[in-house]
């Protein structure tokens, strides 16, 4: 619980118990042991301070600076290994569900648009370039000449929200997720944890693993989550994916994009 007190935020006693190695019992008789009348009640102070929205990066990065600067191979190598679990985390079987139902939800939308502000660009940034590349219904949100509201003007229920948003969480972003829920759209959050405001309103919440041993958090499990995504709605198909990769091709061809 010290080592990892976002999993006891996020997660039910099974889960927690099973990543211990121990029976649910035991996690229960340690609630009782704490002063807790069961695990529900010890887990809140721990969802308290996922709700905290203040950045610690400087914190973080004094943490990094104290380690030796003369021997780094530890932290790289546990940088190395942290990667590996939050991919491994993020893409569990427990989440392929939500992945799937993710999935079949923006297949079946008008419109997709896609956020991601500051550190969360990246990620959503990947999925629409990828998926823009077989569908033509995408449209990414940016702030730019502060058209930002006016982007999200026509957002309707046949459409959906790709969302990305970690703490903290941008107001921006918040804001939008609220908007497009008031206008009845599908949102689809991927985020750090159940108590994210992006995720209050989501008709799918997909929780990333996100540590890292270095001052910023990890987005390897948002990049992963958005290149699953394609990958399962291109496996859906339909429509004119396939003719309108065929025409970026020769578009990218033509102009020479590539080398």
């Amino acid at each position: 619980m010290v080592e990892y007190p976002e999993e006891i935020g996020l997660n039910s006693m099974r889960t927690v118990a099973k990543e211990a190695g121990v029976k649910p019992a035991t996690i229960s008789r340690l609630s009782k042991a704490l002063g807790f009348q069961e695990y529900r009640q010890l887990r809140e102070p721990f969802r308290e301070r996922l709700r905290k929205n203040e950045p610690e990066f400087a914190s973080r990065l004094q943490a990094v600076q104290r380690r030796s600067a003369d021997d780094t191979g530890p932290l790289f190598a546990e940088i190395r290994d942290q990667e590996l679990d939050n991919v491994r985390r993020t893409l569990s079987d427990a989440n392929y569900s939500i992945l799937s139902d993710a999935a079949d939800t923006i297949h079946g939308c008008a419109r997709v648009y896609v956020l991601g502000l500051r550190g969360a660009y990246a990620p959503a940034f990947l999925f629409h370039y990828a998926y823009q590349l077989f569908r033509d219904n995408s449209q990414l949100l940016d702030t730019r000449a502060g058209i930002f509201a006016d982007q999200l003007r026509g957002i309707s229920p046949q459409d959906s929200l790709f969302v990305v948003s970690f703490t903290p969480y941008t107001l921006m972003t918040v804001d939008a997720v609220e908007y497009a829920a008031e206008a009845g759209a599908k949102i689809v959050a991927v985020t750090d944890s159940v108590v994210s405001p992006a995720a209050n309103a989501a008709t799918h919440t997909i929780i990333t693993q996100n540590r890292s041993a270095s001052f910023y958090h990890s987005l390897t499990g948002a990049l992963a989550v958005s290149q699953a995504l394609i990958a399962l709605l291109v496996a859906k198909g339909g429509g004119d994916a396939v003719k309108i990769v065929e025409d970026a091709e020769k578009q990218l061809s033509r102009i020479s994009a590539y080398w």
